[in-house]
């Protein structure tokens, strides 16, 4: 009797076809199964050991036994008895010498960082990055170690949690944002995709990046659950993933463990066990109840949802701890941004809010010179008080972005205070390096619109016009984009813009008349009496009233329409020089140079007509 046709008679062959079938399900189920139960990231690899372990045996058992009506018997003969074992050997050792040899080093399993516990003092989660200083530049998420951090979920029975689970992902970004090696997609681009059923492969396309870090958070009282994995999305796979549940003073050495195993993962030095540390988290507050308010004031803040919220959370913060200096930054940048929010927060006491928000940023300094954001705020305040001191506001600004140039709403700040000034390619070069940090930042987009209308090329600004309105960013500056709306026969588009303002009927044939006829309004006075959520400076240039425009204007720090082509004329007019003069954009001139739309004239005088 020949061996094939004994291993026939003993079903070996039958038994190895199933057996092969079953395991390829079991193996495929471990892996799929493994990372969304949040299983170490071995536990597929030891399944499919298991597997192939249990081969053999399965060949034995069939060689030697058979089943019979009788129950298991052993098998009758011997045939081919050394020749079988030796080849079950051999396909055996083949089996697992495939599976255990690593393919690369990104392969192999990994070792977590250790938290550097001698690192930690007073203050919130602060990074460091050895050996690399941040870029001069800001540089958008590419290539091959890139990584977009998606808001972590909340898995906890309160749902206020959820700005706790939004504020972890905060401070991951936050960290692996400063190692230089490593590109991450911007803060508004990553947290698009909250609550968002897509997977990883679509959204890493999307966003230009080749990695995925998505986890949740669970907390209950003084225990947190922390679960972080980061997926490969180009080639479908998990590279790390582990589940972290401690006590919520650890809070700090977790984000540090999960910040340095990913910058290892993505540098595929992960489980090398000689990799340098690549980031420290350090904790600058031991108030953890002030650290929790400040991730929700945080998170109100960067939303621009619930201003006033966020500068009380932020007041409960530096009561808490006086000494957290990242707690004074927060409340100085909400409390300077919620002035110019004044519309919106008619209730707010801007003087003393202004003296607060200086105070704060004063604070912050003092305790934590390496901080960027409180210069900015300081700019800010200036450019609240006419006349404003351009020069001194754009030294502070730079020296915000010298500090950390990865601040997008700085370079967006100082783009708007060149178009004050008039000068649109400064404004542009920073708008453009805006979206280089924060490709979705909506108020970037329509600035770099008004610029490039403002440069002349309508083209392009209402296509920029037009990808914030997809985005849902209609109502900002949207004055501007009607003249060419119409202009182009876009009546319709007028006015259905018009109409998502709520404008009433008189109000929108009125405007439709000035730019059409550009004529004023017979009756303005009644007409605004009778919208005077409309009698603002940017309408009264849409309706043709100079006049009203230079007055109305008096409180305002930000006036960019006279640099409007379709107002050239307005240039030549006594109205536009009240407006430059009363926010000393005269003197800035004078001292640093003229905008290509101006030109000195004799010794102190000026001229800015077509």
């Amino acid at each position: 009797m020949s061996f094939f046709t004994e291993l026939r008679r003993r079903k070996v062959i039958r038994v190895a076809a199933a057996y092969l079938v079953v395991g390829w399900v079991i193996i495929e189920v471990a892996s799929t199964v493994a990372p969304n139960l949040n299983l170490p990231e071995w536990t597929a690899r030891m399944v499919t050991l298991l597997v192939i372990l249990g081969f053999p045996l399965a060949l034995i058992l069939a060689w030697i036994f058979e089943v019979t009506p009788e129950g298991m018997q052993v098998t009758e003969g011997r045939t081919g008895s050394k020749r079988f074992y030796a080849i079950v050997v051999l396909v055996t050792a083949a089996a697992l010498g495939w599976t255990l040899w690593p393919t690369s080093e990104s392969e192999q399993a990994p070792v977590q960082a250790e938290a550097d516990g001698s690192d930690e003092s007073a203050g919130a989660a602060r990074a460091t990055s050895d050996p690399a200083p941040r870029p001069a530049v800001p540089v958008r998420a590419s290539a091959e170690k890139s990584v977009a951090v998606l808001p972590f979920v909340n898995m906890s029975a309160d749902p206020e949690n959820e700005f706790f689970a939004d504020g972890i992902s905060e401070e991951l970004l936050n960290v692996l944002v400063k190692v230089e090696d490593i590109g991450v997609a911007s803060r508004t681009s990553s947290f698009a995709y909250k609550g968002r059923e897509l997977g990883a492969a679509v959204i890493a396309q999307e966003l230009n990046v080749n990695h995925i870090l998505e986890g949740s958070v669970r907390k209950s009282g003084n225990r947190v659950r922390i679960t972080a994995q980061l997926i490969d999305a180009v080639n479908d796979r998990h590279l790390w993933s582990e589940t972290y549940d401690r006590e919520l003073t650890d809070i700090f050495a977790i984000q540090d463990e999960i910040a340095n195993a990913i910058v290892a993962a993505l540098r595929g030095t992960l489980g090398s066990g000689g990799s340098e540390r690549a980031v420290t988290v350090r904790a600058d507050t031991g108030n953890l109840d002030a650290y929790e308010r400040y991730l929700k004031a945080r998170e109100l803040f960067l939303s621009r949802t619930s201003l006033d919220e966020s500068v009380r959370l932020f007041e409960e913060v530096v009561a808490l701890d006086p000494g957290f200096a990242r707690g004074w930054e927060g409340l100085a940048a909400a409390a300077a941004v919620i002035i110019d929010w004044e519309a919106v927060y008619p209730d707010t006491d801007v003087a003393a809010m202004d003296a607060r928000a200086l105070m704060a940023a004063e604070r912050a300094l003092a305790l934590d010179s390496t901080l960027a954001m409180p210069w900015a705020v300081r700019a800010l305040l200036m450019q609240y008080r006419l006349p404003i001191p351009f020069a001194e506001t754009l030294a502070l600004f730079d020296r915000a972005l010298n500090a950390d140039p990865m601040l997008a709403s700085v370079y967006l700040w100082r783009a708007i205070t060149w178009v004050n000034l008039g000068f649109m390619d400064r404004a542009l070069a920073d708008l453009e390096a805006c979206l280089a940090i924060d490709p979705a930042y909506g108020n970037c987009v329509r600035w770099k619109a008004l610029a490039v209308a403002f440069s002349g090329d309508d083209d392009q600004a209402l296509a920029l016009y037009e990808q914030g309105v997809l985005a849902g960013f209609t109502h900002n500056r949207g004055d501007t984009f009607l003249f060419r709306l119409v202009a182009r026969g876009g009546r319709l588009p007028a006015l259905l813009m018009m109409r998502d303002l709520d404008m009433s009927l008189e109000l929108q044939h009125a405007v439709l008349a000035a730019i059409e006829q550009g004529e004023t309004p017979a009756d303005m006075d009644g007409l605004m009496a009778r919208n005077p959520r409309f009698d603002t400076p940017n309408w009264h240039f849409v309706l043709h009233d100079y006049e009203r425009a230079a007055e109305s204007s008096a409180r305002l720090t930000t006036m960019v329409a006279q640099w409007d082509p379709l107002h050239a004329a307005f240039r030549d007019s006594p109205a536009f020089r009240r407006i430059v003069e009363r926010q000393g954009i005269p003197d800035y001139w004078r001292e640093h140079g003229y905008p290509p739309q101006c030109r000195p004239v004799g010794e102190d005088d000026y001229e800015c007509a077509p």
